[in-house]
């Protein structure tokens, strides 16, 4: 059985490969750009119909949102790295690439306090003294991804590409959580700072997907 199935496989291979359209393989150097942050990319055309590709990006940004009746200033820091591989079914820059994320170092650093006085076993304080909550929201340390992109060499070398798709890094969760003033010492404002740290989760809680699109340029050598 093996025989049969192989035998007509390999005498059709070579074949095959002078059948496949000229298109330039090697490697290329490109500096990524996007969603996922900023940072090197390298790519090696293995053949026609397959590439692999690595790249390390890093970003930070910085915001802020109401949660409740609590105001937030958040910061975020992405720092990951990963690589895919890259399969181009038309055999030119159209691609369709799946891989994965190293993304531990991604993660929202948050630190917010009541927008207005709060009362605690019939003691109210100004939201100086009822004290900030903080901490990170972290997400899993590996993280599938996929995209689909198209990439273009010019006669001179130079590349550019787009890709778009989807990183699926889990449902994101509250780490190193503190609090400060009477959340963390008046037992009358523990089950105010547990109502508020829940609504944090739930906010955070549907975004198990992170969207995904990067521009690249580059150079192929």
């Amino acid at each position: 059985m093996f025989r049969r199935v192989m035998l007509p496989l390999l005498i059709a291979a070579p074949a095959a490969a002078q059948a496949l359209p000229i298109v330039n393989t090697g490697v290329t150097l490109a500096v990524s750009g996007g969603s996922l942050g900023v940072g090197p990319e390298i790519t090696y055309r293995v053949n026609p119909l397959v590439a692999v590709r690595g790249s390390a990006t890093f970003l930070g940004i910085s915001g802020h949102g109401d949660v409740g009746d609590y105001r937030y200033d958040g910061h975020a820091r992405i720092s990951n790295f990963g690589g895919t591989v890259d399969i181009h079914p038309l055999l030119n820059g159209f691609r369709l690439s799946a891989g994965a994320r190293s993304v531990s170092g991604n993660h929202i650093r948050f630190h917010g306090m009541a927008e207005g006085p709060q009362t605690y076993g019939g003691v109210t304080y100004s939201p100086e003294q009822a004290g900030e909550l903080s901490g990170k929201i972290k997400t899993r340390s590996v993280a599938p991804i996929v995209t689909v992109g198209y990439a273009k060499t010019t006669l001179s070398g130079f590349t550019y590409g787009i890709d778009a798709g989807v990183m699926f890094h889990g449902r994101p969760r509250l780490d190193d959580v503190t609090a400060t003033g009477q959340l963390g010492s008046n037992p009358a404002a523990i089950a105010e700072r547990d109502r508020q740290l829940a609504r944090l989760e739930n906010r955070v809680d549907d975004y198990k997907y992170y969207p995904v699109l990067q521009l690249s340029l580059g150079y192929r050598f």
